[in-house]
């Protein structure tokens, strides 16, 4: 006992706990979040959040869009502006790669505190996505829940029907926990780090639009004609065709595999279950703000199965009509079928071409539908 005494007044020990309990309050208040590693989850979900609130006094909209990774690359909410300005139609996007509809929707409560008076939102629907939900908060999912409101996080676990262990509670309050790989890789690579802080601020100095897609690669160049020769031709090490480079080779590999491992059966099932009860309690939520939702099935390389994608349409439809009571835009045809390859950036992702062509023909969906 007299050891435990004298370990717990010895200098250094105090020493060590204050540091840890100091920079935790930091933490806690924010103090770290302009630092976080750029790409990482809690970064992209505060970069994405953060740009949308400030944007609102300068932009003033009225139309959000909501999705993960495919609204992301696939819609501009500058060039769609440009073309629904007439019409007295402003958009912002909070789109967040790798997001599950408790993100989705913890994002959309942060920005409407801060813009209570929008009309519309428009969420992308992918139609894989009910046979893809979890019953558990994976690593991304929780590292993004953690940046927004953790009462409300709190909430929703609850109404959705998460199962949350003991470990989750801990990475959701404890910052030291939630932010401990970030740190370590900050003090392997402070000077990265500094110089990545320093791009971003130029990066978002006087720019209203968190994104646009200026992806010039596109599938061409590979020539494959089936998902398996797809991973063939983009094999780590392999040589890269002109018009590639190696980013491109690593994401259009991912992608094929991705594709070609995951395989879903087309048949309800406890997964689509949840889906369906998170989706209806999202749009619930949206309902009550009196806000308009427009669902919209975003394009399909064809490369993929297209009468899958038809079936699993048909399964929204069937299943999810009544949550999905306003407008619906089906887009996934909208690419061109001649040269299709040529508009994608992966096997899933548009490039700036694809994400032009998608945006204007949501633009003109809207003016002619929505209002």
């Amino acid at each position: 006992m007299d050891a435990l005494k004298d370990f717990l007044k010895d200098k250094s020990f105090l020493f060590a706990l204050s540091f840890i309990l100091l920079t935790e309050i930091f933490m806690q208040i924010g103090c770290y979040k302009p630092f976080q590693k750029k790409t990482s989850y809690a970064q992209s979900v505060n970069r994405i959040t953060d740009s949308a609130v400030k944007s609102i006094p300068i932009l003033k909209p009225n139309i959000l869009i909501i999705g993960t990774s495919i609204a992301y690359e696939g819609i501009s909410a500058k060039r769609l502006n440009e073309k629904i300005k007439s019409k007295g139609l402003i958009a912002q996007s909070i789109a967040i790669p790798g997001s599950e509809l408790i993100v989705q929707e913890l994002a959309l409560r942060k920005f409407l505190k801060a813009n209570p008076d929008l009309k519309y939102i428009i969420h992308v629907n992918e139609m894989h996505l009910p046979w893809v939900d979890r019953r558990t908060l994976i690593d991304s999912s929780l590292a993004m829940v953690t940046e927004l409101n953790r009462w409300e996080t709190l909430s929703k676990l609850d109404e959705d029907r998460y199962v949350v262990s003991w470990k989750d509670y801990i990475y959701l309050f404890v910052r030291w926990v939630a932010y401990r790989h970030d740190i370590a890789d900050l003090i392997l690579k402070p000077e990265k780090r500094w110089k990545e802080f320093c791009k971003e601020i130029k990066r978002d100095k006087g720019n209203h639009y968190i994104y646009t897609n200026e992806y010039k690669q596109s599938l061409s160049p590979y020539q494959f004609s089936s998902v398996t020769e797809c991973l063939v031709k983009t094999i780590p090490g392999t040589s890269i065709p002109e018009g590639s480079d190696r980013h491109h080779l690593d994401a259009l590999h991912k992608t094929c595999k991705l594709v070609d491992e995951t395989k879903f059966t087309l048949e309800a099932n406890e997964l689509t279950d949840l889906f369906k009860l998170r989706l209806s309690n999202f749009y619930k939520f949206i309902a009550d703000q009196k806000i308009k939702i427009i669902n919209v099935y975003p394009p399909v390389n064809h490369h993929l199965d297209l009468k899958d994608n038809d079936l699993r349409r048909e399964f929204w439809e069937k299943e999810f009509s009544a949550s999905m009571i306003n407008q619906k835009f089906d887009l996934s045809n909208v690419i061109p079928s001649i040269n299709n390859e040529a508009y994608y950036y992966d096997l899933i992702h548009l490039n700036e071409k694809g994400m032009e062509i998608f945006t204007d023909a949501l633009a003109d969906s809207l003016l002619k539908h929505a209002i």
